[in-house]
């Protein structure tokens, strides 16, 4: 009985470092999340159109989203800021998502640019394909609707 007792105890401490060690990896990466994502409908001789929604990283490691794209425009991140009284959007190649903190994309702030709009965008009830790319994260794909009002 007792050489049956030493057989067991190495497989329950391999088991509980194997358990342990998993749960460690497991809470050092990114975790990005995507939340109201939207387009704001263009009139219709428009070639430009203006994304709004939030990135969340809810994880203990930082993300980089390092591309954006869709089949129907060219997309980019800008950021707007106010010189002189002056709004002015700056292009942003790459942007930290440090963990446990939101990139909020929102008018006169961060948010996606739609230039060179496809007929998808004027389409009733419009839904654009929207891909994001993140450095550890890999590749996510979200609808985002077309819609006329702010709410």
């Amino acid at each position: 009985m007792n050489s049956l007792k030493i057989y067991i105890n190495p497989i329950w401490m391999f088991l509980l470092l194997f358990v342990f060690i998993s749960n460690s990896y497991a809470e050092d990466k990114p975790n990005i999340q995507f939340e109201d994502f939207w387009i704001v409908s263009p009139p219709e001789v428009a070639r430009s159109a203006a994304g709004y929604g939030i990135i969340r990283n809810t994880g203990n490691e930082a993300d980089t989203l390092t591309h954006i794209c869709t089949e129907s425009a060219s997309v980019m991140l800008h950021k707007t800021e106010i010189e002189s009284g002056m709004a002015k959007m700056i292009h942003l190649k790459n942007i930290v998502i440090e963990p446990n903190s939101e990139l909020v994309l929102k008018p006169m702030s961060f948010h996606l640019m739609f230039m060179d709009l496809s007929d998808d965008f004027f389409k009733e009830n419009a839904e654009i394909t929207l891909y994001l790319e993140f450095e550890k994260s890999g590749r996510f794909e979200i609808k985002l609707p077309v819609r006329s009002s702010w709410d």
